[in-house]
């Protein structure tokens, strides 16, 4: 009557950890756009300028 299933702890943790990571980026950005919006509501990407822009930045 026992079960067989074996529950493998660390890649579980792991999988949930990668959800609530990408759960906390998808926040941000969206606070991100929410604030840019308010700032400046004409431009088409301000979000994805912003980020490519502190990407180069960091590139440097």
């Amino acid at each position: 009557m026992a079960s067989e299933t074996v529950v493998d702890f660390a890649a579980a943790s792991e999988k949930h950890r990668h959800q609530r990571d990408h759960r906390d980026k998808e926040a941000r950005v969206e606070a991100i756009r929410e604030r840019f919006e308010q700032a400046l509501p004409t431009r088409k990407t301000p979000v994805k300028d912003y980020l490519r822009k502190k990407r180069a930045k960091k590139k440097r």
